[in-house]
């Protein structure tokens, strides 16, 4: 049990360390070595955990991004009678009143998806899977807040549910691009009007 714990310990350091570095640099700016310097162990532990870059790359979107999504953006919105509330929320709450210095960096996901998604067939399959996740969890709060009444019944939940998460990333893309946390309220406003129109 000591030892599962370890390991655990270990690897855990490792890709929190290795989040923050790729997060701020790209996966491929980045080096074990870097990663390595950030922890308190040495490179052959690291390479005990995680056999090759590209194991650490894929570990950091399974384990990392994707319960990401879950805490940030889908379980807050069990707080709200209608998750639509939640949605513009959590979005005012996480990129509205974010750090300038941190809504430089992007989204985690987004990052990722631009820079490996077209070069790696093992990332482009795993960042599917997160959004797909992110897609299906969503889908499943709009069709909480259409079964209460909440969204118009004609309404496609699912679409729907591709057209928040997608806005979410495109905020992240717009505010990184153009370095003005300003356009933010144009972006908010954009998406509350959409809310509305499918509101009933």
């Amino acid at each position: 049990m000591k030892k599962t714990r370890d390991l655990e310990r270990t690897r855990k350091e490792i890709l929190d360390a290795a989040f923050m570095e790729v997060f701020s640099r790209g996966f491929q700016g980045v080096s074990i070595d870097d990663i390595v310097k950030k922890t308190t162990l040495t490179k052959g532990a690291f390479y005990h955990i995680f056999p090759t870059k590209l194991d650490l790359g894929y570990a950091l979107v399974d384990d990392v991004i994707k319960p990401m999504i879950i805490e940030r953006w889908i379980h807050p919105l069990n707080e709200y009678e209608n998750p639509l509330e939640g949605i513009l929320k959590q979005l005012k709450t996480l990129i509205g009143k974010a750090p300038a210095e941190e809504l430089k960096l992007g989204c985690p996901l987004n990052n990722l998806v631009q820079e490996m998604a077209p070069v790696d067939e093992g990332f482009h399959e795993r960042l599917q899977i997160a959004l797909n996740l992110w897609i299906s969890e969503m889908d499943k709060q709009l069709k909480r807040a259409q079964k209460e009444g909440y969204i118009k019944k004609d309404m496609n939940t699912r679409q729907v549910a591709h057209f928040v998460v997608m806005a979410h990333e495109g905020f992240y893309g717009m505010l990184k691009g153009l370095n003005d946390k300003r356009a933010f309220d144009a972006l908010y406003d954009s998406l509350r009007i959409y809310f509305q129109g499918i509101s009933q």
